[in-house]
């Protein structure tokens, strides 16, 4: 046995680990040992192995070099006359033999699964480990075909993503990368292949009824839960509980859909990371002065500050003095405005909620009958009697309780989760005007397409003041998509934007959904010194993987 094969660390003896040992970057050589050999370890046996092994990391450092210098010596010859000869030297190398005595060889098209739409879903947690996962050596999340790195925000391949960690001689990425769970990317890979399905791994912590948080009922497949008494049920359910809609999704003598998996095997659990993108300075400051130094106290001076109830900007006293805005002597009681537009804005989203739903007018209603006929759809008496209305999700009704509940499963239909950090699905929480980690959506209002009593589009709406609006959210549910009633919605919106004389409409897109948006309703792309201007007084939701598109709107006329 040649004598770096067998190493002993006081009375333990390492044999298999030291090619771990050998290819694992020095700087953590002493973790990895002490995790192993625990307070055993003989220290000044250990100083000496420690300088030995680093001379045979340079020296494998050498061996590489050279290598690659070899390498590209033998590129650069000619090729051989015929393409079947071989060289003289030649040799035809024998498969590796995995541990159960199969053959081991990459199996590109089972790890593309991981890629794929239905596959590893997009803000999974991940991260590169070694010793199972004892230590974790890089951290990052899923994100489209690649991993983003939490270090350098650079997006990798996986074999990339292992080389950064500092572990490229392993060339196994896909059995180190390992998920928040405790799968490695392999295992994920084959449950994929063998029909499993994977699914985010948190539970709402807002009723998918009402919008309030409480003693809450999870459903055991889905994220929703539920408050008993919303479902007219007197007391908790014992054992595992499915909600109506996954209650008919398992439901007895159901025949699944080709390549759907069965109902009864248990999905794979990931949980994702956030996908809503932080801003690289702080929010806020005096819309006037850009000025953060505000008044705490009770008392009101030049640098007492004010927030206007519609357009969210902040006010110093003594900036909207200066600038001729208002003059103001004491505490507002009530709202606060900093201009007419914003007073006029926010009374008349009050009268649109109050005065319910309205009939949209013949020409988008034309879109739909359009649409229909293209498709050869049936078209019926239905389409001339469409519905539009405004929701507001902070102060909504009892009435309105049953339609922002469809909104919700909607947009939960359509997209992945939306999260932050201490946070969960931030879906509902928009959806219901709810304010939690610093994020205040109580100005976010819905808007939905009703058929027949029933949602079939919607759209998350805020309007900043005169100068912009944001639409962060807009879906149609799967069962209505491609017949004409987004745009029907999309037009509703637009011309109320019109209507109250805003100037400019933005909202976040997926790169595959940019076409769409660009050719079809008219946006651009925006470019990064507008949009940073925008974030820098305004709570704009910018999402991971998504550019941020605007558009001017056409003005209405009173």
């Amino acid at each position: 046995m040649e004598p770096e094969c067998s190493i002993f660390l006081s009375q333990w003896r390492m044999g298999s680990q030291y090619k771990e040992l050998e290819t694992a970057p020095l700087s953590i050589l002493d973790e990895m040992i002490k995790d192993v050999a625990g307070t055993s370890i003989n220290k000044e046996s250990f100083q000496d192995w420690k300088g030995f092994n680093m001379l045979l990391h340079s020296a494998a450092s050498l061996r590489r070099s050279k290598g690659k210098v070899e390498e590209e010596k033998k590129h650069n010859k000619k090729p051989p006359n015929s393409c079947n000869s071989l060289r003289p030297n030649s040799v035809i190398k024998p498969r590796k033999k995995t541990t159960d005595g199969g053959s081991k060889k990459r199996d590109n098209k089972l790890h593309h699964l991981l890629f794929m739409p239905k596959g590893l879903p997009d803000g999974a947690e991940l991260s590169y480990s070694i010793r199972g996962q004892k230590l974790k050596l890089l951290k990052g999340y899923k994100q489209g075909n690649f991993i983003v790195c939490c270090c350098c925000e650079r997006e990798l391949s996986p074999s990339r993503f292992e080389a950064h960690a500092g572990m490229a001689a392993r060339r196994q990425p896909y059995r180190h990368i390992y998920t928040s769970n405790g799968f490695t990317l392999h295992d994920i890979a084959l449950s994929l292949a063998n029909g499993l399905c994977v699914t985010a791994g948190y539970s709402d912590d807002m009723c998918a009824i009402c919008g309030d948080a409480g003693d809450l009922l999870l459903c055991h497949e889905c994220p929703q839960a539920f408050h008993p008494a919303c479902l007219n049920l007197e007391h908790f359910p014992e054992g595992e509980w499915r909600c109506a809609n996954c209650a008919y999704e398992n439901r007895p003598g159901r025949k699944a859909v080709s390549g759907e998996a069965s109902s009864m095997v248990r999905p794979i659990v990931i949980r994702l990371t956030r996908v809503v993108k932080a801003p690289v300075f702080e929010i806020g400051g005096c819309a006037i002065c850009r000025g953060y130094n505000f008044n705490s106290s009770t008392t009101l001076d030049d640098r007492t500050v004010f927030l206007c109830d519609q357009c969210e900007k902040e006010f110093h006293v003594g900036c909207l003095r200066d600038s001729g805005l208002c003059d103001l002597k004491e505490i507002p009681k009530g709202k606060w405005f900093c201009c007419d537009y914003c007073s006029r804005i926010y009374g008349v989203l009050q009268s649109s909620v109050s005065n319910g739903v309205h009939i949209i007018p013949i020409s988008f209603s034309n879109i739909i009958r359009r649409k229909h006929l293209e498709k050869g759809l049936f078209v019926d008496g239905a389409i001339d009697c469409v519905q539009w209305q405004i929701l507001s999700g902070k102060s909504h009704s009892d009435e309105h309780l049953p339609l922002l509940s469809s909104a919700a499963a909607i947009f939960k239909e359509c997209f992945d989760p939306i999260v932050v950090e201490g946070a969960h699905d931030l879906i509902p929480v928009m959806v219901y005007g709810k304010e939690i980690t610093g994020l205040d959506f109580r100005g976010m209002y819905c808007v939905v397409l009703i058929v027949r009593s029933f949602v079939v589009s919607a759209g998350l709406l805020r309007i900043f003041g005169q100068e912009i609006a944001e639409l962060p959210i807009v879906a149609t549910s799967r069962e209505h998509q491609g017949k004409g009633y987004f745009q029907a919605l999309f037009a509703c919106i637009e011309r109320f934007l019109g209507s109250l004389n805003v100037k400019n409409l933005v909202l976040p897109a997926a790169e595959e959904a940019l076409s769409i948006w660009t050719k079809k309703f008219g946006f651009t792309k925006m470019n990064e010194h507008k949009l940073s201007t925008y974030r820098e007084q305004l709570q704009l939701m910018v999402f991971e993987g998504t550019s941020m598109l605007e558009k001017k709107v056409a003005q209405i006329s009173e």
